[in-house]
């Protein structure tokens, strides 16, 4: 047996695999608790991860803290924590399901977007990288071997099929480098290369190791163990086809190495870290007589934690002073500048930047800000530098709904960013369907004044129509028909409402036309319809924050609304009179207030259950119409389901009333759940049929008894809610009429062109 009493310096190389790589932390765990020195480290993946976090002063502790904590969480789904989601310069959402860009720059160009080109968004990661890594980095002056513990880690090549060793630069760079699983991450580029996992090419770098530190001993970890079986699970199957053959054996003479077994543990399982960890502590412990064999020195423990707080304490302080930012012209830099909040001493924090960097690019010009830090030692901060990507390009956006009822929908959308002195977003929508078509123009600009603020100017063009199947008009259920237009435009100021809101003041002018029948009782085919046109004047303002998580079928997030508007105008009445075959004209002025209030949120119970509550008011001092068909025609509508928004019930129309609602849901999976939808409405004056005028068609409409009539709603659905489209089977029933229930298939989204007076 060879002697190992000589053996000093000890190295530790930590292999890839995910999420199973928290068996490391327990590795180094049970080493440090038993005085086992670690003098060198190498690692890929996620052994890139745990040994750089160590190699910078991180205790084992420390780094499992991390894993288990909603910040790793959110870097590894890429979402966007809530109180950095920027409301104020979110677009209004459409019905777009697919994406096509056109480069200006090459007009033969064309990039499909229909899927994101990760399935991890990188924007989360590529600041919480520089975050956690910049002041290491700056302390060990870019040359890993001056880290706490000298450290190297490997990425892949994928174009000239080799790893490539990351000995110095910065820190965070080169771990996200190494961990870039192909589909899940972006890549980082070096001198115009991609690079990639390095488990591609070297998932155990036991050679670097011998290579480049000498070391007497040397301990493997090693939690892929290249024996995979055949897997349904699409993490595994992506790891077996990509990962090309490994030795993760350490040679007896070189060391002792330990393989894990961790087959039932997916590659972002992360959250099963503590119990991962665990299996590592216990399976060290269970070899550690013979690690002490081995490795006569010792490095005690308390000897060791003071060293370490002294490594933390040194680190330089992440301020920043200068920024420098490539990849835009000269006023665009001005305004991303401009987006940046510093001290008195001109400098600002990483919270200041961390604000601004997910304000900037909440506007959808800026692809991705790849942000730097480097220290600056004269001036003891350090220096931002920001590599941003922005597309000259216009978007094409498709989408609508495909349905088993009467709510099929196209959409087309046409859309160019602008980004100069200020941001300008334009837009041009078109929409056809069964019960919905309708043109949007819409021009934002955003304005560089001391509080953020925008101009929005708005024109549309909508026209609803509902046919027999779908109109529940009379008492009787006999089908109407009823086609309603609106034509208006709109200005609109935005300004940001405290920190996660936005408070619109608008004016506008609408033309609203409707067409309808007044009763059954007539031959349709011979008989024309009678109509209602509107001259309106308003001026609105508007308080709303929305932090849903999807734009149909939420399941997460809050949405409030406060929206006080005074409209006035002249309605212009015309009958159709069957017996003189002649139109009536009628005029009346009309001016009113009207409030309208609401409030939706959901929340978690437990992992699987979510319950969302919903609550809206609307008061108004509108008077009745000329008729009472015209009158419920313009009442407030309460649609809270998509397959409400295509319906004409004058049951849950009101100019009053009030509304609530409970969903409780059940999440099947990340992408599937089970929801039910139940719904009271109560009109606080309800708007009835009156008496019928003489010679006429015309009932006369008066206002009920104060809550004198309730209705309800409900709906159950199956909701697949893929990451470009919502998939939705339903069953839904409304009080009125009676037995009124409906079944359907919904794949898309219905959103329409909001209403002029919504």
């Amino acid at each position: 047996m060879p002697s190992y009493t000589s053996a000093q310096k000890v190295g530790l190389v930590l292999s890839g695999g995910g999420a199973k790589g928290a068996a490391h932390i327990g590795v180094i765990k049970a080493l440090e608790e038993n005085d086992i020195p670690i003098d060198y480290i190498t690692g890929t993946s996620a052994g890139a991860i745990v040994g750089s976090l160590y190699a910078m002063g991180y205790s084992p502790d420390d780094i499992l803290t991390l894993f288990l904590s909603d910040e790793f969480g959110y870097w590894q789904t890429g979402t966007i924590e809530k109180e950095y989601v920027y409301y104020f310069k979110m677009p209004d959402p459409t019905p777009d399901i697919a994406h096509f860009s056109f480069d200006l720059t090459d007009s033969l160009q064309v990039k499909p977007n229909l899927l994101p080109t990760s399935l991890i968004n990188p924007i989360q990661m590529n600041q919480a990288f520089m975050e956690l890594y910049a002041q290491a980095t700056a302390k060990a002056g870019w040359n890993f071997d001056n880290l706490f513990v000298p450290f190297r880690c490997i990425a892949s090549d994928v174009y000239n099929k080799k790893p490539i060793i990351f000995r110095n630069g910065d820190l965070g760079e080169a771990v996200r480098a190494s961990m870039t699983f192909p589909l899940f991450f972006k890549p980082i580029w070096k001198e115009g290369v991609p690079l990639f996992d390095g488990g591609i090419y070297d998932n155990f770098p036991v050679s670097t190791m011998k290579t480049d530190f000498h070391p007497d001993f040397i301990f493997g970890s090693a939690v892929s163990d290249g024996k995979k079986k055949p897997s349904e699970n699409i993490y595994s199957q992506i790891e077996t086809m990509i990962m090309q053959k490994t030795d993760y054996t350490i040679q007896e003479e070189d060391g002792i190495g330990l393989e894990f077994i961790l087959r039932d543990v997916n590659l972002l399982d992360f959250q099963r870290s503590e119990e991962i960890m665990k299996i590592g502590y216990q399976r060290t412990l269970a070899i550690m007589d013979s690690i002490k064999e081995r490795i006569p020195r010792r490095m005690p423990f308390d000897e060791l934690k003071a060293r370490r707080e002294a490594y933390r304490r040194n680190l330089p302080p992440l301020m920043f002073k200068n920024i420098y930012i490539t990849g835009v012209n000269e006023l665009q830099r001005k305004y991303i500048e401009s987006q940046l909040h510093r001290d008195i001493n001109d400098e600002f924090s990483m919270e200041d930047f961390r604000k601004a960097y997910f304000k900037i690019l909440s506007y959808s010009k800026i692809k991705e800000i790849i942000p730097r830090a480097v220290y600056n030692r004269k001036e003891k901060k350090f220096d931002l530098y920001l590599d941003v990507n922005i597309d000259d390009e216009v978007t094409v956006s498709l989408g609508g709904n495909v349905s088993s009822h009467q709510a099929n929908q196209l959409y087309l959308g046409l859309g160019y960013r602008s980004l100069g002195q200020y941001a300008a977003d334009l837009n041009a929508d078109l929409q056809m369907g069964n019960s919905f078509s309708g043109a949007l123009l819409n021009a934002r600009f955003f304005l560089q004044t001391r509080i953020p603020s925008y101009v929005n100017l708005q024109a549309a063009f909508s026209y609803r129509k509902y046919s027999e199947s779908q109109s529940l008009f009379y008492e009787d259920v006999v089908p109407a028909f009823i086609k309603q237009r609106e034509k208006y435009i709109k200005a609109d100021l935005g300004l940001p409402f405290l920190s996660k809101a936005k408070a619109i003041i608008g004016v506008g002018y609408g033309n609203l036309d409707d067409q309808y029948y007044q009763t059954s009782d007539i031959n349709f085919a011979e008989s024309k319809f009678d109509n209602s046109q509107y001259d309106l004047f308003k001026a609105s303002f508007r308080i709303e924050r929305n932090s849903f998580d999807a734009k149909q079928y939420p399941i997460s997030g809050r949405r409030q609304l406060l929206n006080a508007q005074f409209i006035t105008g002249t309605e212009h009445f015309s009958p159709y009179n069957t017996s003189t075959l002649k139109r009536n004209q009628e005029k009346h002025t009309q001016s009113w207030l009207q409030i309208n209030a609401g409030w939706e949120q959901y929340i978690d119970i437990s992992k699987h259950f979510t319950l969302g509550y919903h609550a809206d008011l609307v008061l108004s001092s509108k008077n009745l119409l000329s008729n009472y068909t015209a009158s419920v025609l313009q009442a407030p509508a309460f649609t809270p389901t998509p397959h409400s928004k295509i319906l004409f019930n004058e049951a849950f129309r009101a100019n009053q009333y009030g509304a609530a609602g409970l969903s409780p849901i059940v999440k099947i999976g990340k992408l599937l759940h089970w929801r039910t939808d139940l719904f009271l409405f109560a009109p606080l004056y309800e708007i009835k049929k009156g008496s019928l005028v003489e010679n006429t068609t015309n009932y006369l409409p008066y206002y009920g008894n104060f809550l004198n009539s309730l209705k309800y709603m409900g709906e159950t659905a199956l909701v697949l809610q893929l990451p470009f489209v919502s998939v939705s089977l339903f069953v839904n029933g409304y009080s009125y009429p009676k037995q009124n229930f409906n079944v359907g298939l919904n794949i898309g989204y219905l959103i329409f062109n909001p209403g002029f007076l919504e």
